[in-house]
Formats: C-alpha cells, structure tokens, sequence
C-alpha cells in the first residue's frame, strides 16, 4: 500500500490517494474515504514502474515543512510497511519536487491522479457573466 497526501492552508485540509496493490484505490479528505474505484490498466501500468523504482531507490533525506505562509503545502509519501513517510516535502506548487528524480516522478503521477478524482467528485465551473448581464450603477 502506498499513501500519497498533500495538506495545506490554501484550497486544501489533508486530501490523500491511498493505492492498495496496484488494484485499487481510495480518495481521502480529512481522513475521511470519499471516493474508491478499481484502478485501470493504464493506471496500473504507469504506476506500477514507478512505485517499484522509488520502493527500490534510497530514502531521501526528509525535508521537514516549514510552518507559515498562506501558499505553503506539506507533502508526504508513505510505503505501507515502513515506520515513517518515505517522502516528506514543503512545497509552493504541486506536484513537489526535490525528492529526486524517481520520487517526483511518482509524486507528479499520484498528484495528477488524486486531482483528477477530486475534480470528478466535485467539479468546479466558472460562470461567466456576458456584457448584457452586467448593471450599470449610477
């Protein structure tokens, strides 16, 4: 089992993707499971090299988030059987990088993923407004 969670002040609480195997896959807010399907071929086939390249890869060196800022994310990976997060990362843009080049490459993967399942969940549309709409006040 692999957990990928991102955490911050802006837009998100805690959303995490948790991968059981390379079968299934669960969408976490806040703890929370608010979403779960089987992963796809394709799916299983992307990931499948890449979570077993970071498995196999040395630990990084952990960088610890920085507490402040409103733009500031924290970012963890976490391998089901080892005692603390593989990955630990601040991070001002998604998806983090400065894990190394197998980590980033799985964190893009599983950033990519988890926010294409939330955006399913829960679409966001922008509502335009046409010239017509708008009132003039005097």
């Amino acid at each position: 089992m692999v957990t990928y969670e991102r955490s911050g002040r802006t837009n998100t609480g805690a959303q995490a993707l948790r991968l059981e195997g390379l079968e299934h896959l669960k969408v976490l807010e806040q703890g929370e499971v608010v979403a779960e399907r089987a992963l796809t071929a394709d799916e299983s086939r992307r990931l499948g090299p890449l979570i077993d390249e970071a498995g196999r890869g040395p630990v990084p060196v952990m960088m610890v988030p920085q507490a402040g800022g409103p733009d500031g994310m924290a970012v963890t990976l976490a391998f089901e059987d080892e005692e603390t997060p593989r990955v630990r990362l601040a991070a001002k843009r998604l998806p983090a990088r400065g894990a190394g080049a197998a980590y980033d490459a799985l964190l893009a993967e599983l950033d990519a993923l988890l926010t294409a399942e939330l955006h399913a969940r829960a679409p966001r549309r922008a509502h335009v407004v046409l010239p017509h709409e708008l009132r003039d006040e005097e």
